[in-house]
């Protein structure tokens, strides 16, 4: 084939440049079809050096078309966009200055290497769809997505991709203009932004001038009452005088009065000095504290108990609410009967702790001698079961058994423990540790973690009624179970106490007298 013909015609007999007049009309289009002639030109160019029968006008009429492949092979590297061929499986075939300078890489880099090597994880299935369309000869044109730079920054891009055809016009690889469009998606973002505020402000300025004209109004009214004021100062101008008038007499009145309130000073010091003694005559005795105590309590389980229906029925009705009105309401509306609904289920659980906590106050002990090591040994099976697959190690030690109410010591191990495995949720692995010991007349028990911790400067307040060095955001909770292994304690005549520092763990101890 003459080499003539192969630059001035394609497989379909239409004139090359006539093409190139009529279709390439913007740049990234002419960029991309001196991609395909500097394709075509080596691959004839290997053709017609193999045949070795050509003329001198053949080769006059290369050399022009030769000279206008250099012309669109310079417009490619000069341009800032990124122009890149690849085949049909994703190998990067061709890499211009513009690629090198938008995603970091050299030519020699990238040359040969798979074009996901630029492309996001989450967009691999994009750039599937877009080679679908170029298989069936397809040209996908200013599509707006993102791509990732070789120091892994991620920026937006628009995409211009095309078939690349053989003279027989099959298609033989795709032919992509990647155009940094960051700055203006910025400025979009920028634009919607300022266009929110805008009307925002717009809309406080209405306000601001219905205000306005309110506050003329007034203005206006209290103009009004302000005369009316200055009459009535008037009025109470020449009331004050009289009343001046009337202190000056009540004066000489009050000197008279002082006189007999020294004297019934002198009276009252002898008052109090014999209600001194009446005080030390009315000091209540031990047993009278102790009735007063257990109505206290009675009082807290009654108030507690009461509260569970009015609760009930907030709870209700804010649940009515949601599920019969949830698409008519606005999110702000939905936002906060979920509020309601999930503060009066925390509610729920602060009352039936103050049951508990109640209920513990009054129950009376019934000791018995408590294997700690099978109590301690179910409580924790139970517990990690609850946990799912969270990675949790229990070491538990030799356990001493004690006299002790089966019951409420059960209670002290459950809420230790959960702590426990709550507070060291943070870490790859939750240890525990649980173990015993003699000091004296006390047997010891403890509970150790590699949890957060806390600052022991606060660790007075650790075992006080809604007391917590924790927010709900970190770690749900009521504040009133350390209260309550306390209380539990305490009836038992031992002692609970604990250590910590924090980011690394804690220990709480609880003691009971030998039998």
């Amino acid at each position: 084939m003459e080499l003539k013909k192969f630059f001035l015609k394609d497989c379909s007999g239409k004139s090359l440049l006539k093409q190139f007049m009529n279709k390439i009309k913007r740049q990234d289009e002419l960029i991309a079809a001196g991609k395909v002639l500097s394709f075509q030109n080596k691959e004839e160019e290997k053709r017609i050096t193999g045949s070795g029968i050509y003329t001198a006008a053949d080769i006059t009429e290369y050399k022009k078309n030769e000279d206008y492949i250099r012309h669109l092979a310079a417009i490619v590297e000069s341009s800032h966009d990124a122009i890149i061929s690849k085949s049909l499986d994703g190998i990067i075939k061709s890499w211009n200055k513009g690629g090198e300078k938008m995603f970091g890489y050299t030519a020699g880099q990238v040359m040969g290497k798979h074009i996901s090597l630029i492309i996001p994880p989450e967009y691999a299935n994009e750039e599937k769809r877009i080679l679908e369309r170029i298989r069936n000869n397809e040209i996908v044109d200013h599509y707006e997505t993102v791509r990732i730079k070789k120091n892994g920054e991620q920026f937006y891009v628009s995409l211009t991709v095309s078939p690349l055809k053989d003279r027989a016009g099959n298609i033989i690889g795709v032919s992509k203009i990647a155009r940094d469009i960051t700055a203006q998606k910025k400025s979009e973002r920028e634009l919607i932004r300022a266009s929110k505020e805008l009307a925002v402000q717009d809309e406080e300025k209405e306000k601001r001038a219905a205000e306005l004209v309110i506050a003329n109004h007034e203005l206006v009214f209290q103009n009004g009452e302000k005369e009316k004021l200055a009459v009535a100062l008037i009025v109470a101008n020449a009331e004050l005088i009289f009343q001046n008038e009337e202190k000056e007499k009540r004066a000489a009145e009050l000197i008279i009065a002082y006189r007999e309130l020294a004297f019934k000073n002198e009276a009252k010091e002898k008052q109090a000095t014999e209600l001194i003694i009446a005080n030390r005559d009315l000091e209540i005795s031990g047993e009278q504290f102790k009735e007063v105590n257990k109505e206290l309590e009675s009082f807290s389980y009654s108030v507690s108990h009461d509260l569970r229906a009015p609760l009930r029925a907030v709870h209700g009705y804010a649940k009515m609410l949601k599920e019969d009105f949830e698409v008519q309401l606005v999110p702000e509306a939905r936002r906060l009967i979920n509020n309601i609904m999930n503060n009066a289920k925390k509610m729920g659980q602060l009352i039936d702790d103050l049951l508990n906590f109640s209920r513990i106050g009054r129950k009376e002990l019934v000791k018995v001698n408590v294997r700690m090591d099978s109590m301690v040994t179910n409580i924790c099976s139970e517990l990690k079961n609850e946990q799912g697959d969270r990675n949790i190690e229990f070491q538990i030690g030799e356990l001493l058994p004690a006299q002790a109410d089966n019951i409420t010591i059960r209670h002290v191990w459950l809420n230790l423990i959960s702590n426990a495995i709550k507070y060291s949720r943070c870490q790859d692995k939750s240890v525990i540790e649980i173990g015993s010991e003699i000091r004296g007349n006390e047997m010891i028990y403890h509970i150790k973690d590699n949890g957060v911790g806390f600052d022991m400067r606060y660790v007075n307040k650790l075992f006080g009624v809604f007391q917590r060095l924790h927010s709900d955001e970190e770690f749900e909770g009521t504040g009133v179970g350390l209260a309550m292994v306390q209380r539990i304690v305490l009836k038992h005549g031992g002692r609970v106490w604990a250590e910590s520092k924090v980011n690394e763990g804690a220990i709480f101890y609880f003691s009971l007298y030998k039998s």
